[in-house]
């Protein structure tokens, strides 16, 4: 094991149990030399050790790979990013005819994205159908969260329809165009869509927390069938791979292979500084300029980071619904080994006047609501979660909340641990008046409502 791969095995290993994670794999790739961290278990009932071909649910981290498969039909001339996609569903399907690929590809489209979680265990009950073109009937309908091309608002039903226009596009369902397009040349040999294709392989489990704040195997859950994702959600975050696959993934899509434009400015995703291309997000990481993805699913929190500049990507991958707290310190490591003293973030108190237009209560949707309040310590502000009351049929993930709230820059907040170690930033909607009329909560729009 190298000097670099002993100091990450040393700082990551204490991660797992102090974040209560039951799994976690690691790859970091750094100057053609990639190195595999493994920690932990598949699953605590009947637990393997974690390897670097463990199969996780890597979530959103998916859309990457739908961004690719635009790009590619856009570089054939066979869509333009540009063209309004109404027309691809003539039988009337209630999608605004303002809305063109590029909105839906960047989450810009104004597509309110609540009902395809809440709603989706009652939408898959009885066998239901699952696909791509099925979504557009559910999820499409409801009046648009901005005029088309006007903000920012991520959107998973969003991605969904530029999935349909995918297949429209090409008369084949989308795992398949996956498969051509992304995985096979790319030679991820050991990524699926679906449960049965991994069946005989080791697989991480899902896992959570039960009301005592113990890990916990989690099934049935969310807006998934037992264990896989519905086949509308392949697209947006059912994608099952590996660390090493990833690594594989992110060496593919910098190479001349790959189509142009996937990490272009296509829209801005709010504050300065953070964009988005095609479905990959651009900010930056340790002080450089990045491209990278979260996921979450029920059971699973993951990143992939790509930082050309350090000719460094690396991929985290945990088998916890916890685990985004683990996966935000593991990349704090692997950048502090890697590239040395990482620059802070620009923080600092918030002023009277920001605090006073911040308090109040702002509308998360099917999470429910989230307060900001005065923090305990002068400067600072606190977020507290509301969550939504959630019938027998629908389900809910838990909203973020934060004890400690400082400033980052002139349009966020940014949470920050116990410890003083930087989290997730909060964006806020500032107006001309000096109002604020809404945050940014896991990069949707939460507008004030009190």
């Amino acid at each position: 094991m190298s000097d670099h791969a002993t100091t990450l095995n040393t700082h990551i290993a204490p991660i797992l149990k102090r974040r209560g994670v039951p799994g976690i794999a690691v790859a970091v790739t750094h100057r053609g030399e990639t190195t595999f961290l493994e920690f932990g278990v598949t699953n605590l009932e009947h637990p393997l050790p974690v390897d670097r071909d463990t199969i996780f649910q890597v979530g959103s981290i998916s859309k990457t790979m739908l961004g690719l498969v635009v790009g590619r039909l856009v570089e054939q001339g066979r869509v333009a990013l540009d063209a309004p996609v109404a027309p691809y569903f003539p039988g009337g399907t209630g999608i605004d005819e303002r809305i063109t690929l590029r909105h839906v590809i960047t989450h810009t489209s104004g597509i309110d994205a609540q009902n395809m979680i809440a709603d989706a265990p009652r939408l898959l009950s009885d066998h239901a159908d699952d696909s791509v073109q099925a979504s557009l009937r559910h999820f499409v309908r409801r009046s648009l969260l901005f005029a088309p091309g006007t903000d920012y608002s991520y959107s998973g039903p969003g991605i969904m329809v530029a999935a349909a226009v995918v297949e429209k596009v090409t008369g084949r369902h989308y795992a398949d165009v996956l498969q051509d397009e992304v995985l096979d040349p790319a030679g991820m040999t050991n990524t699926f869509t679906t449960a049965d294709q991994v069946i005989t392989r080791r697989v991480a489990a899902p896992h959570g927390r039960d009301g005592n704040g113990r890990p916990v195997l989690l099934t049935d859950r969310g807006w998934q069938r037992h264990w896989q994702l519905p086949g509308w959600d392949v697209p947006g975050g059912g994608v099952l791979s590996t660390v090493r696959d990833l690594m594989k993934y992110a060496a593919y899509v910098r190479s001349p292979a790959a189509p142009p434009g996937l990490f272009d400015v296509h829209a801005s995703r709010g504050p300065i500084g953070r964009d988005i291309g095609l479905a990959w997000w651009l900010e930056d990481v340790a002080g450089r300029p990045a491209m990278l993805h979260d996921g979450l699913t029920i059971g699973y929190a993951t990143r992939l980071v790509l930082i050309p500049s350090e000719d460094l990507a690396f991929a985290v991958l945990t088998n916890s619904l916890e685990g985004g707290p683990a996966v935000k310190e593991i990349e704090r490591v692997i950048a502090k080994t890697l590239l040395g003293d990482v620059p802070g973030r620009a923080t600092g108190p918030v002023g009277d006047e920001l605090s006073a237009a911040l308090l109040g209560t702002y509308d998360c949707g099917f999470y429910g609501t989230v307060t900001i309040a005065p923090g305990a310590r002068a400067g600072e502000l606190r977020m507290i979660a509301n969550p939504a009351p959630v019938g027998s049929d629908q389900f809910v993930i838990e909203l973020f909340s934060a004890e400690r709230l400082v400033r980052c820059g002139e349009d966020s907040l940014i949470m920050l641990e116990p410890d003083g170690e930087e989290s997730s930033r909060v964006p806020f909607v500032r107006e001309a008046d000096g109002t604020v009329s809404a945050l940014r909560v896991g990069e949707r729009i939460a507008g004030r409502v009190g």
